[in-house]
């Protein structure tokens, strides 16, 4: 408290308890403690630089134009990888942004804080996109304002709080577009979200938190500890998946509901796809309509989920983890040429979102280790 004091006192914002240790020595020591290194951290440093090479001027970064000026390749497409516009922008925007300030990068201190100062700007602005957009701009803002103390943040996160919870579905969850049923991927973006509000000392009503692990527990196969996309998923041709149970275990961590058979299942789930960049494509009929089907587990954002997940809960399914995530990733960073630093978009929704948003999901997990407490 005293060393809180002498840092404001001398006109320099020290960083909330969510974000405490993200710098100095005690990142240091969570990186040593948690199983980070060296390489990891050097891991992390390139792809800020890659990211911060393909920012915008306006300070977003542009998921299919990104590449306009450079040979990088990888451009985001369509909702399902399809050649058209990427609508993605404001997710990719605040992934990258997380992926700064996971690093312990502000707009107000740092090499990068020009690079975040108009990422937050544009991000402020409040421009469209889906409630995966709100929810990690809202994230982002809060994690900027848990590490600097600027007021000035405090309208945006707010706004985003109550848009959030504005937009519950009726079993109480969420989805990507309003007046659907509640998908698990959608609420576990909103519910991180929220969190991270309220941890950075913002106002969030949890009336949310007991009827989203409800809905969760209806959602986990017994025998696998995979979980289904949203109820009724099955009569679409969709089956529980261990992506989806990563995504469940990460909500768990947040809400304090790590100590159940749920989720002792979800981790048995994940201990039986641990991360692997090894990707085939078979062409498959999917409800009677062919299409070329990914085989292997190469899934950055489902990795990114259970990463987090399972660096919050610790012990030996952390450790195995974490060794087979090092390997999958370090191995597959650019070395060189003008995408050193980035991550090609291979596996699920790599096409999407591409080279942007496979980098920044890059650096967050090579980050988690001192990410939060």
């Amino acid at each position: 408290m005293r060393l809180f004091f002498l840092l404001l006192f001398a006109g320099v914002a020290a960083a909330g308890p969510l974000t405490a240790g993200r710098t100095g020595e005690a990142r240091a020591r969570l990186l040593r403690a948690r199983g980070g290194s060296a390489a990891t951290d050097e891991a992390v440093a390139k792809a800020l630089q890659w990211l911060a090479a393909h920012q915008g001027e306006d300070g977003r970064w542009d998921a299919d134009g990104f590449g306009a000026d450079c040979d990088c390749g990888g451009v985001g497409k369509g909702w399902h990888g399809e050649d058209a516009p990427c609508p993605f922008d404001r997710e990719v925007t605040a992934l990258a942004t997380l992926a700064f300030l996971g690093g312990g990068h502000t707009h107000r201190d740092g090499p990068y804080k020009n690079q975040v100062s108009k990422a937050l700007a544009w991000l402020r602005g409040g421009r469209g996109g889906t409630i995966f957009g709100t929810a990690y701009a809202t994230q982002a803002l809060a994690e900027a304002f848990d590490l600097t103390g600027d007021d000035e943040l405090k309208p945006a996160v707010e706004a985003g709080i109550a848009e959030l919870l504005e937009a519950r579905q009726p079993e109480r969850a969420w989805r990507y577009f309003p007046a659907e049923v509640s998908d698990v991927p959608t609420t576990t973006a909103v519910v991180v979200a929220l969190r991270v509000a309220e941890e950075a000392g913002f106002r969030v009503d949890g009336a949310y938190k007991a009827p989203t692990l409800a809905l969760l527990d209806r959602l986990v196969d017994p025998k696998t500890g995979r979980v289904a996309y949203h109820v009724g998923a099955d009569q679409l041709g969709y089956t529980p998946t261990t992506a989806n149970a990563a995504s469940a275990l990460l909500i768990r961590s947040w809400l304090g509901a790590v100590r159940t058979p749920e989720a002792a299942l979800a981790m048995r789930a994940l201990a039986e796809r641990r991360p692997k960049w090894s990707i085939k494509v078979k062409r498959m009929k999917v409800n009677g309509v062919e299409r070329d089907v990914q085989i292997g587990n190469l899934d950055l954002y489902a990795w990114w989920h259970a990463t987090e997940a399972l660096a919050r809960i610790g012990g030996p399914e952390w450790t195995a983890w974490n060794d087979a995530l090092k390997k999958a990733l370090l191995s597959h960073q650019r070395p060189s040429g003008h995408a050193a630093g980035s991550w090609d978009p291979e596996g699920t929704y790599g096409k999407v979102g591409g080279r942007v948003f496979s980098t920044a999901l890059g650096a967050l997990m090579l980050e988690s280790f001192y990410r939060y407490p």
